[in-house]
């Protein structure tokens, strides 16, 4: 076939990178999406550098790397070519390597469902997981996600972002054209990205409505100062403010960091009392066990995984559905396999476990209470 030069040379423009690694990377893509087939004859290196404007001995060195990896044939007698076969059998059944980036890391998140569905849908790609933690802080994880996109060995990116949008649009528009960088829990707006998100905000409003639902006027907000900014609590947040209007009396209940000042915090008096997620949900139950005030209270948790259910028993639960492992995985492997387009699946339903002995399971895909 006719070598696409124009084809090259535009894809060349969609990378925001150095001349070499871009080279490498375009080419790279293009032959595993069949754009340059089993067969497709390189002309020689420099009629090939004149026509995409750049030096022929980045070329060369770029074509090399991409030989020492085995993606091409390169031969003094017949030239440069895409092998009609797989240059070494075993070398290619190697497992890609997708890293996973989470916002923060502790003993549970090994034991989490969301950690546990990716490590094992990877494993059914015949992917290796590359973990990370980026320690709850957003400078660390975009320093963390620049060095997975300049790391040639690492294939894929699932990532539970905390960055803000000046910081993921560095990271979105490094991206290579056909990189499969998946962002949980987060979609920013205006940017094509692959993404799948909680819907946190309309579950917030649908607990405001509850209360409201329950002639509740006044609720206390459970946080950490290290939660306060975490862009899924903000966004719970937001939405239960959105609904929670008219005089009714919100307050903010900041708990310490450190177990031995719990006893020192003052509870305010509530009609409800409101926990973004379990660990904030479990640490104010031991507070109000300290302090003997537990009984009588009005608990609401935001349930995600893992679950809780017997330490969380005092709470009404509103529960996220832990697909959003598999529908990451879905994505990855549709982008694997040479997608090209962008998917952003609004994943997590949602049930509301109701009362101590309640088994009432329904499941939610917009808010179930309506503003009345």
């Amino acid at each position: 076939m006719e070598f696409p030069f124009q084809k090259v040379k535009d894809a060349l423009q969609c990378f925001n990178r150095p001349i070499y690694e871009t080279v490498i990377l375009t080419l790279n893509e293009m032959i595993e999406t069949g754009v340059l087939p089993p067969g497709t004859k390189f002309p020689p290196d420099k009629k090939l550098a004149i026509e995409l404007g750049i030096s022929h001995i980045t070329l060369a060195k770029a074509l090399n790397e991409l030989r020492r990896r085995n993606i091409l044939d390169r031969r003094r007698a017949t030239g440069t070519s895409v092998p009609e076969t797989k240059m070494l059998p075993e070398a290619n059944k190697a497992r890609k390597k997708i890293a996973v980036v989470f916002d923060y890391a502790s003993e549970e998140t090994f034991q989490q469902s969301l950690f546990l569905k990716l490590h094992q849908g990877l494993e059914q790609l015949n992917c290796t997981m590359c973990f990370f933690s980026s320690d709850n802080s957003s400078e660390k994880q975009l320093s963390i996600l620049q060095e997975i996109l300049n790391d040639f060995s690492i294939s894929g990116c699932i990532v539970w972002s905390i960055l803000d949008n000046e910081q993921a649009k560095k990271i979105i528009r490094m991206r290579p054209r056909y990189y499969p960088l998946i962002f949980l829990d987060r979609h920013y707006e205006g940017f094509d990205h692959d993404a799948v998100t909680y819907p946190n905000f309309d579950c917030g409003a649908a607990i405001a409505i509850s209360l409201k639902r329950r002639k509740i006027n006044s609720c206390c907000w459970i946080e950490t100062r290290t939660k306060h900014d975490v862009i899924s609590d903000v966004d719970r947040r937001n939405g239960f403010l959105s609904v929670w209007n008219n005089g009714r009396h919100f307050e903010i209940l900041t708990l310490p960091e450190k177990e031995e000042d719990e006893m020192a915090i003052r509870i305010p008096r509530a009609g409800a009392y409101v926990c973004p997620d379990n660990s904030l949900a479990l640490q104010f139950k031991r507070i109000l066990q300290k302090h003997g005030e537990l009984d009588g209270k009005r608990l609401f948790v935001i349930e995600t995984p893992p679950e809780n259910h017997g330490e969380l028993k005092e709470f009404t639960a509103y529960k996220f559905a832990p697909d959003m492992g598999d529908e990451a995985i879905k994505i990855l492997s549709s982008r694997l396999n040479g997608k090209e387009c962008c998917t952003v699946s609004h994943s997590g339903k949602w049930s509301v476990l109701e009362g101590k002995n309640s088994t009432r399971r329904k499941f939610y895909d917009k808010p179930p209470f309506k503003e009345t």
